[in-house]
């Protein structure tokens, strides 16, 4: 089925917010860290859970708002004449680095290419604004997240103890194609 990606319109907002990013998984990363003298040593271990565990997504709708506010593009995705999906992409032009700082799929709609339809769309997005990356970030326990931008050519480029009140966030990045 093929989406239809264009700009948001203020009507989409609303209905943007009731999209829920929440996922769940059987795996996560776990990250450990080990320094010995001046080395500093990171590991990444794919680790299978006992059960399935739900992950809640790390922003409240007031935080996404403030970070449309911000963006320089909202992104919608439209699948048989429903919206099933958003991204938000935020340009900082002085690294020629564009930032999805959100990207929502609506359980129905997942695993039905509208994922994968935005991020073409933030691409093409990107390389009209002259940039030359994309950033993405994802919670360590957001495997399904992980495994989707890690299919979609993003390469793990780093990670942060303290991006989230209580997980780690991870980053990933790719060249504008």
């Amino acid at each position: 089925m093929s989406s239809l990606i264009r700009p948001a319109t203020e009507d989409d907002l609303a209905l943007c917010l009731q999209l829920s990013g929440d996922c769940t998984t059987e795996h996560v990363w776990q990250i450990a860290q080990r320094e010995v003298d001046d080395q500093i040593a990171v590991t990444m271990n794919d680790v299978r859970l006992p059960r399935p565990m739900s992950i809640e997504y790390p922003r409240r709708p007031t935080d996404i708002r403030e970070i449309w506010n911000a963006s320089d593009a909202l992104l919608v995705a439209e699948q048989d004449g429903i919206l099933g999906g958003y991204l938000d992409l935020h340009a900082e032009r002085w690294h020629q680095m564009v930032w999805v700082k959100d990207l929502i799929v609506a359980e129905p709609y997942r695993r039905r290419g509208i994922g994968t339809a935005l991020i073409q769309a933030a691409g093409r997005w990107a390389r009209a604004e002259k940039m030359r990356a994309l950033m993405v970030e994802a919670q360590s326990q957001n495997w399904p997240a992980i495994c989707f931008y890690r299919k979609q050519g993003f390469a793990f480029c780093g990670f942060n103890e303290r991006y989230y009140s209580n997980q780690i966030a991870l980053f990933f990045a790719r060249r504008v194609k």
